[in-house]
């Protein structure tokens, strides 16, 4: 039975809802009741009732502080809240202290009934859960079949070669298959466990473990002929005998049970399958097989489920020697600082190696870290330091060999790559800001002269070319149009000048010819050069 106080400053409206409530139908015992809210809040410390029904107006304190103070003091008790239709812009407040029902005056008992019942339904489910949290609690500090799981343990791990031995130990702790083979091993891992149990940490970390294999017990109890068991930290291995029934193969129990952990749970998982044996005494190697055939996933992604013979590979070796080509235009995109195309050719990389999916993981990621490692030599033979230009340059390795999808290892790549990238374009556009900055000088010191973009770019030692290509990208104009800028606002301070000639004033400024002079002049201020020096002489 719920306890219950109701808390109004009118006696009427307490004593009445005292009597035509149902309480006992509900569940609810009303064990006091309050005819103001401070007057609550006392009621509820002392008693510690399940449920307080309040008005909002109230004197000494409305319903509304009263419902605060609780919340400040930790008391957790459930609220229903009565007011007016003039104290509606209280549902704000109300809803913020996660009130669990919000009545209108004048009361109808069938929406207080209807509430109380939702409220009850909350109560008892909570507790419901709690008692059931408790319950798996209590489940896990429990002794379990040591001596069971330790059996499965040592047999999954070849420690037990004497085959008979195996049969009778089967039948002694009760095994759901039969002692005859072929046998088949298969491994179960949650997917980014690490960041699975972010959240988690000791004992709760330890009920995660605990719900998973709890799961795969009511999958394997339903399937017969199998069982599972909690090997290491997110390794759950399954065991399968030939009497399994074609619908219960390994293939489809492990779909069923990667299904339930992402229901249950709400977590991604993989299984990996090994290959059958004919005795028991060599599940080691259906088992090392299911281990190596869950890294797969690298390839396939999350709740992947991946039978090694999938993915078992001929003898003959695999070359790809377009790699050596994209290893050595990547080092060369590098330096040159592109990040766009460096990007682009790790991604060639990516899927020239993944398209091969029965190539083992192990050698994507060496043939990644060869690549930071080649980049590394690369970066010191320009006299760099590659950890000042990655300062986490050593933990790049351990990233490639920890992780578990291609994706991420990609990810993983095209930062390492894009930090080396920015680096080396920061540098050339430095160096770039240099030179521009002597080629500006050198045209504001002889704009009176012929200048050439080839004797310029003897000046700053690069081609006519690329001082072209980088002036026009760092500043928005042309090399060109830069030195006739400098020659006509020179032109109109000489302009100012009633002694200077037009003709005198383009010699200056680096023209031979004073009607080309006066052609550029006008496109440039928009207007003749003597009518530009008119402006001045008329002011």
């Amino acid at each position: 039975m719920l306890t219950m106080i109701i808390a109004d400053d009118e006696y009427n409206v307490r004593e009445g809802l005292k009597e035509v409530v149902r309480w006992e139908e509900l569940g609810i015992q009303v064990i006091g009741d309050a005819a103001d809210g401070q007057e609550a809040v006392e009621r509820c410390r002392e008693l510690k009732p399940d449920i307080l029904l309040t008005d909002i107006r109230m004197p000494l304190m409305d319903g509304l502080e009263a419902a605060i103070k609780l919340r400040e003091l930790g008391n957790p008790v459930r609220l229903i809240i009565i007011s007016g239709a003039e104290d509606f812009n209280y549902a704000k407040t109300a809803l913020s202290l996660n009130a669990d029902g919000y009545i209108l005056k004048p009361i109808k008992i069938a929406e207080l009934q209807q509430t109380l019942r939702k409220v009850v339904a909350s109560i008892l489910a909570e507790r419901g859960r709690e008692a059931q949290t408790e319950q798996l609690q209590q489940q896990l500090h429990q002794n379990m079949p040591v001596l069971r799981e330790k059996f499965l343990t040592q047999l999954t791990l070849g420690m037990m070669k004497d085959e008979e031995s195996v049969r009778q130990k089967m039948t002694y702790f009760a095994l759901p298959f039969t002692t005859e083979g072929p046998w088949t091993a298969a491994v179960l891992q949650i997917d980014d466990y690490e960041k699975a149990v972010e959240r988690y940490s000791g004992t709760n970390k330890q009920l995660l473990s605990f719900s998973v294999n709890n799961l795969l017990e009511e999958i394997v109890s339903r399937s017969g002929s199998c069982v599972t068991f909690f090997m290491n930290e997110n390794e759950h291995v399954i065991l399968f005998s030939s009497a399994a029934r074609d619908d219960r193969s390994p293939m489809n129990v492990c779909r069923e049970m990667i299904q339930c952990v992402h229901s249950f749970l709400q977590l991604p998982s993989s299984c990996g399958i090994g290959n059958p044996v004919r005795n028991a005494t060599d599940i080691y190697n259906s088992y090392q097989e299911a281990l190596a055939a869950i890294k797969y996933r690298f390839y396939t992604g999350k709740n992947s489920v991946l039978s090694i013979g999938d993915f078992q590979s001929d003898d003959r070796s695999v070359e790809f020697p377009q790699l050596f080509d994209a290893e050595q235009d990547l080092l060369r995109l590098i330096k040159l600082g592109d990040s766009e195309q460096a990007a682009a050719k790790i991604r060639f990389i990516f899927n020239t190696l993944c398209d091969n999916r029965r190539l083992p993981v192990g050698y994507v990621q060496s043939v990644c870290a060869e690549l930071v490692n080649v980049a590394g030599k690369a970066v010191l033979e320009l006299d760099e330091n590659i950890r000042h230009i990655v300062p986490d340059y050593s933990s790049v390795f351990h990233d490639i060999y920890g992780k578990r999808e291609a994706a991420e290892l990609q990810e993983v790549m095209l930062a390492f790559f894009g930090k080396l990238t920015a680096h080396f374009a920061l540098k050339h556009s430095q160096k770039n800001a240099r030179t521009i900055h002597k080629i500006k000088t050198i045209i504001e010191q002889t704009y009176m002269n012929h200048i050439s973009l080839t004797k310029l770019a003897e000046e700053v030692y690069l081609s006519p070319n690329y001082i072209s290509l980088i002036f026009k990208q760092e500043t928005g104009e042309s090399i060109t149009e830069y030195i006739t800028k400098v020659r006509m606002e020179a032109a109109m301070e000489l302009l100012k000048s009633p002694d200077l000639k037009i003709l005198e004033v383009s010699e200056m400024v680096g023209f031979e010819n004073a009607t080309y002079f006066s052609t550029v002049f006008k496109k440039y201020a928009g207007m003749h050069p003597q009518k530009h020096r008119s402006l001045y002489l008329n002011e």
